[in-house]
């Protein structure tokens, strides 16, 4: 697991440090630079061979850019030509030892110029020998592993109805792609416990069904042309015709099992970021949602970090437990994005009653709200 990411240099990003949990929620105003604190993990996530191809940083989720756009630029700074990271571990040998990754352009002033990158461990002193050349590349490459699984999710409803289809990334697309072929692929024991959640947190789920043979749509059930055999029966209709397909779904139901599969199946990945988690989800359910993916990351030895505009996630977080991170995002005067850790849930008036960390931040206790208005 990581347990502190530093980056600089990049988009808004001037010299930022931050000490992540397992489940870690950044908040604040619009455009202060939440996605792109996610943006960045994905950039390092790029590398490949030393060389960053455009077509794998969108793959990851990051927003493209000129090259030029892509690195910090303050009024009155002198531009730095790089982008800088330095990555720690708390469950990998020599956690003290961070990656470090050093990616620069050579033109960035040409559009169409590609990112390098130099990936390396600092040394520990003296000339090293055979068997601890040894050590240090296997080090590097199961650092380099983790890091390199990282992906920003995004969800798009139309992928998830299978509708569309524009990221190919296995075995789930960064907009919802693929749902149906996981969840057909996933063991049983995995498949029940997705489905035992989505139906406590859904009420009128009676069922999760895969058309393997397709039967339903020859049936007719998919006149919308969808791509997705994931179908859905509804407890409150008629036995005899309460079966749909996903084209036909809610959208919140769709988004809460991409969500529970990203979280329970192991074939997903251990580390990634969500961008908006709260899309298409009633504000009780972003609640309830949180608090069980708090516990699915310590049951799959999963990491990962969230964005939100929506106050009831909060509220499905315990803030004393230290592998729920709260995080308010803002910028300083020269516009460049900070962060502030939330550590324990304020308390006002020397009460011993904790209010909502909702109410807290609508009522700009917690900050991270605008306040030009």
């Amino acid at each position: 697991m990581i347990t502190q990411i530093t980056v600089e240099n990049f988009k808004s990003i001037e010299n930022l440090s931050v000490d992540l949990g397992r489940i870690n929620v950044f908040i604040g105003a619009n455009g202060v630079g939440k996605s792109n604190i996610l943006e960045a993990i994905a950039m390092l996530a790029s590398e490949r061979s030393g060389l960053i191809e455009t077509k794998d940083m969108i793959s990851k989720g990051i927003r493209i850019a000129k090259p030029d756009l892509m690195i910090g630029s303050f009024f009155g700074k002198k531009v730095i030509e790089e982008i800088g990271s330095c990555i720690y571990f708390n469950n990998l040998r020599n956690p003290e030892c961070p990656l470090r990754y050093r990616i620069y352009n050579l033109n960035y002033l040409d559009v169409f110029s590609r990112w390098s990158c130099n990936v390396s461990l600092p040394p520990r002193g003296g000339m090293p020998t055979e068997k601890r050349v040894e050590e240090y590349d296997k080090e590097k490459d199961e650092k380099k592993n983790y890091i390199s699984q990282y992906l920003i999710y995004s969800l798009s409803t139309s992928a998830l109805r299978g509708i569309t289809r524009e990221n190919y990334e296995l075995p789930l697309g960064i907009n919802g792609e693929g749902l149906d072929v996981l969840l057909n692929n996933l063991p049983q024991e995995e498949i029940e416990r997705i489905k035992e959640i989505a139906e406590d947190c859904i009420s009128w789920i009676d069922d999760i069904l895969l058309d393997k043979e397709e039967t339903y749509k020859m049936q007719g059930y998919k006149l919308g042309r969808s791509i997705s055999n994931l179908y859905f029966r509804d407890k409150y209709m008629q036995k005899k015709n309460n079966l749909f397909s996903a084209e036909n779904a809610n959208e919140g139901a769709l988004h809460l099992l991409f969500y529970l599969t990203l979280f329970i199946s192991k074939r997903t990945p251990d580390f990634f970021g969500i961008d908006n988690i709260e899309t298409g989800l009633n504000p009780r359910l972003c609640r309830y949602l949180m608090k069980n993916l708090a516990s699915l990351v310590e049951e799959n030895d999963k990491q990962v970090l969230i964005t939100t505009q929506n106050p009831a996630v909060l509220d499905g977080m315990n803030l004393h437990d230290d592998n729920q991170r709260l995080f308010v995002v803002t910028r300083k005067d020269n516009g460049a994005t900070k962060i502030e850790r939330i550590k324990l849930k304020p308390m006002r008036d020397g009460k011993d009653v904790q209010n909502k960390l909702s109410d807290l931040w609508m009522k700009g206790f917690l900050g991270g709200i605008p306040d030009n208005f």
